[in-house]
């Protein structure tokens, strides 16, 4: 009886270990239908959050439309008081020697040739001056029309700047707690991602240009391909042994719920529809901020030779993905301050740089329009963000690119 008692234990380990692995299964099951829930979740808020940085863009982009009316009615309004006031003392002359003239009495003329003479000859005088006097009356009054016209303007334009300030106060609420819930659905991979934000921090420590800094994304985004291509192929291949040790174990109607398909070892992928290509943009991507640009491509300005764009903008404006990709860096770089790149694929980034806060993390992919930063706040001067675009690290002109509604441009 012993000898059987003994025998009987490899049976129950064995039971427990099928219990076990039967328990880890059911929470790796578990696990990932949360992560497909969860991945579901981000895709609905990033849809909600591309709909919310398209409209908030569109609202700076007026907002600085109406600002720029503004500025052009002041000035108007400021050369037409200007000219009124030129305009007054030319009359103020005018009339001073009228009333003059006119306080003459009349006796004098009387036994005074040179008094009769110089009668005459301001009664001449007069009568040239007066159709003048009408035709400067006459301009007077259209300019003092104008005023009140532009007076009345610039109230009105006020007061479309009002109600699209508090209109974009709200969509900035909107956005803030989408990001709140997204920050939140996230959560569970942040660590991940910040493991990565160190990793890359550590990776572009010493790197001190952005064309040895997109070398350096390059290279190591070549070696993250091949380890994860080969991660790939070793699970296949292990997943193919293990299906086939199963098929030749078991019966063949249970080897048909046993065998693993290489296609069902990334199911996320492979619901995956084809992606758009950058390349196919061209004249098609919106303004990654509403404004105008100031600075264009290949241009000097201060602070040197620009190999991008530069876009004058309001304070605390809405920065988006001009298109579909994946944050390949961001954060503080040299003098760009915080800096983000944006992988498109097929060689092409879009860098953007000298925003108050960055939206983002390494790794994370991005829908054209999705927010990605907001400009700083108030300054003495227009914030300003620029713009980089890259073909296998060579920079091109933004604006072909972009929509020929947004190019504006400055002067």
């Amino acid at each position: 009886m012993p000898a059987l008692a003994g025998a009987a234990s490899p049976d129950n380990d064995l039971r427990k270990l099928r219990d076990a692995l039967t328990a880890s299964e059911s929470r790796q099951e578990t696990f990932a239908s949360q992560l497909e829930n969860l991945d579901g979740e981000i895709k609905a808020l990033k849809r909600k959050l591309v709909t919310a940085g398209q409209k908030l863009t569109l609202l700076d982009q007026n907002l600085v439309d109406v600002e720029e009316r503004l500025d052009h009615i002041q000035q108007v309004e400021e050369e037409t008081l200007d000219d009124l006031s030129k305009r007054n003392a030319d009359l103020a002359v005018t009339l001073s020697a009228l009333i003059n003239l006119s306080r003459q009495p009349e006796g004098t003329l009387m036994g005074n040739p040179s008094g009769l003479v110089d009668s005459l000859r301001a009664s001449s005088l007069l009568q040239s001056i007066l159709p003048k006097l009408k035709k400067e009356a006459d301009q007077l009054s259209v300019q003092l029309d104008t005023l009140a016209s532009l007076r009345k303007q610039y109230a009105a334009e006020k007061a479309e700047f009002s109600a699209l300030r508090e209109e974009r106060i709200a969509e900035q609420d909107k956005l803030d707690q989408l990001f709140a819930e997204k920050s939140n659905a996230q959560a569970k991979i942040a660590d991940a991602r910040q493991t990565e934000q160190e990793r890359l921090q550590k990776l572009t420590a010493d790197v001190r240009d952005t064309e040895a800094l997109m070398l350096r994304l390059e290279e190591d985004r070549a070696r993250q391909r091949a380890a994860e291509q080969a991660r790939l192929q070793r699970e296949i291949a292990e997943k193919e042994k293990q299906a086939l040790a199963a098929r030749e174990a078991a019966e063949a109607e249970k080897s048909k719920e046993i065998a693993v398909a290489p296609s069902s070892i990334s199911p996320k992928l492979a619901s995956l529809g084809p992606a758009p290509r950058f390349m196919d943009a061209k004249g098609l991507l919106p303004f990654p901020v509403g404004g105008k640009i100031v600075t264009k491509f290949d241009e000097s300005d201060q602070a040197g030779h620009k190999k991008g764009i530069v876009i004058e903008t309001r304070p605390e404006a809405a920065v988006i993905s001009p298109f579909d990709g994946q944050v390949a860096f961001a954060g503080p770089f040299r003098h760009y301050g915080l800096l983000l790149i944006i992988d498109h694929g097929d060689g092409y980034h879009t860098l953007l740089a000298g925003m108050g806060s960055i939206d983002g993390t390494v790794g994370q992919l991005l829908l054209a329009g999705e927010p990605v930063g907001q400009m700083k706040k108030s300054s003495k001067e227009k914030p300003k963000l620029y713009m980089e675009l890259r073909n296998n690290g060579a920079p091109i002109d933004p604006v072909p690119w972009l929509m020929a509604a947004n190019r504006k441009v400055s002067g």
